[in-house]
């Protein structure tokens, strides 16, 4: 019998990894701060649970993923948080985009309590999240990674292990360093190409198949000449990764002077009131500055 886990953080992902735990039979309590989104979890079968301490009393394990660091630190050690919930060797696995500074001090906490901290942030958006193919990087002891494995096996194809909980959180922190550096460069070579009188659906069709092309390209450019912004993930939340890079960053003591500059463009995209849309709404800020908008046909300054 698969053992009842909790989960915490019903955002856009975390819906969808609820659902698929659903889905592969894990007996599922769910908590969010906003009730109204575990109803169709609890339609589906799960228990609802009025605090993360009553979720993490009626589990074994623990799985997480909330927007940021407060939000992490307060489910986790307010008087109604995991850790006054959790049982006696219980794990607490979060699966946020959170700091090194955050994972360090909270496996800190779990180990003064007997209990155990994992970090397990993942790569991949909704589809991976649906169909279990998402990547997953698990910081934390043995004992704990070992217990967590079936349903990391029920998540995701590949998993990534470290010892320390921090470890999987700077795995994460550079995949999304590329991945926002990648998004900043397509942007900018769509709006140029656009400025230039170019298609830039030609641009996607000269990068296709060639040295520098990436499947990120063609999917995101192609919303983006759908103009297409649903979010898979919000600009706000890129721009908050970018600013737990530059911290790490600086606690390295490595520069990172491209993610600085890019921080910059979104602090302004999301002040143009773009936030709540994708990451590539980025280029809507862009298009602004260059006075012209990318569509599937270049016509020219707007």
């Amino acid at each position: 019998m698969k053992p009842t886990l909790a989960f915490i953080g019903l955002g856009t992902l975390g819906t969808v990894v609820a659902e698929r735990l659903l889905d592969t039979g894990f007996p599922l309590v769910v908590y969010n701060r906003t009730p109204n989104k575990t109803e169709a979890l609890v339609a589906r079968g799960a228990t609802r649970a009025s605090s993360p301490r009553e979720a993490a009393a009626q589990s074994e394990l623990v799985l997480s993923m909330v927007s940021d660091c407060a939000a992490l630190e307060d489910i986790a050690l307010s008087p109604e948080g995991v850790l006054a919930g959790l049982p006696a060797g219980g794990i607490h696995a979060d699966m946020s985009t959170v700091s090194q500074r955050t994972t360090r001090q909270l496996e800190a906490h779990y180990r003064a309590a007997g209990r155990t901290f994992v970090h397990a942030p993942v790569l991949g958006s909704k589809i991976q999240a649906r169909t279990g193919t998402l990547r997953i990087f698990v910081g934390g002891a043995p004992a704990a990674r070992q217990r967590c494995r079936p349903v990391f096996e029920a998540l995701g194809e590949q998993r990534w292990e470290w010892d320390e909980a921090e470890r999987a959180t700077a795995m994460k922190l550079g995949v999304n360093l590329i991945l926002g550096s990648m998004m900043v460069a397509l942007v900018e070579g769509l709006v140029f190409a656009c400025a230039a009188g170019l298609e830039p659906a030609t641009l996607l069709e000269v990068l296709r198949g060639s040295a520098l092309d990436a499947h990120m390209y063609q999917r995101k450019g192609g919303t983006i000449l759908e103009r297409d912004f649903a979010p898979s993930f919000f600009l706000r939340h890129m721009r908050k990764d970018f600013e737990l890079m530059l911290e790490a960053g600086a606690e390295l003591g490595v520069p990172l002077p491209t993610i600085a500059a890019a921080r910059e463009l979104y602090v302004a995209a999301q002040a143009r009131g773009y936030g709540e849309q994708d990451y590539s709404a980025v280029v809507r800020y862009l298009e602004e500055l260059a006075g012209i908008e990318v569509r599937e046909r270049a016509s020219g300054k707007a």
